[in-house]
């Protein structure tokens, strides 16, 4: 049994089958593409769910959320933080009007708030 056989076998018994099994393991991402255990590389046209279109390892990136990390996690729009009132202050600037920001985590919330400002 192959690494992909294993790891296949180990999806189909610990995840629902809401989508299927995926027919490609991937080992490992560089900018735009991914690659197999056989080592076949593969453009990645997907480029994660939803927001996360921020390809593979790239050192920025990688920088970044190292250093983020490694002093305050990810946290909910319940409390105050540095980095998305900083985030909201640069989108405002690069906008070029005034208004406030509405970060949001799906689809349905970003579409409730157009319902209730629209």
């Amino acid at each position: 049994m192959t690494g992909a056989e294993g790891l296949t076998q180990r999806w189909q018994s610990a995840l629902m089958d809401n989508y299927g099994t995926p027919r490609l393991p991937l080992v490992r991402g560089e900018g735009a593409y991914v690659w197999d255990e056989e080592g076949t590389r593969h453009l990645d046209f997907v480029g994660g769910i939803a927001v996360n279109a921020l390809g593979h390892a790239h050192p920025a990136v990688v920088e970044a959320v190292s250093t983020q990390i490694a002093s305050l996690g990810h946290v909910s729009n319940l409390f105050i933080a540095e980095p998305p009132v900083a985030l909201a202050e640069r989108l405002l600037q690069l906008f070029g009007r005034q208004g406030r920001v509405f970060f949001s985590n799906s689809g349905a919330e970003a579409n409730e708030a157009a319902f209730k400002i629209g």
